[in-house]
């Protein structure tokens, strides 16, 4: 049975509602146990080349995770 949170994170079960600080840049999400919504921290993949957070990156021909400024930007 999968649990409604509401406007919690489904990772780190934080409030994402408006007015919590983490309203802007979250995404419904789902799990095999909660469906809610997915603040930005939680979105943010560790670029391999600089091992900087980022919520804006892309996955390379290889597959490797690089951020924009790793990345010069360009997608």
């Amino acid at each position: 049975m999968i649990i409604d949170i509401g406007n919690k994170c489904t990772e780190c079960f934080k409030d994402t509602s408006c007015g919590s600080g983490r309203f802007v840049n979250r995404i419904p999400s789902g799990t095999d146990k909660y469906e809610g919504y997915l603040c930005s921290e939680c979105q943010m993949m560790e670029c391999e080349k600089c091992d900087k957070l980022s919520l804006e990156y892309i996955i390379t021909d290889n597959g490797s995770i690089w951020c924009d400024d790793c990345n010069g930007g360009i997608v």
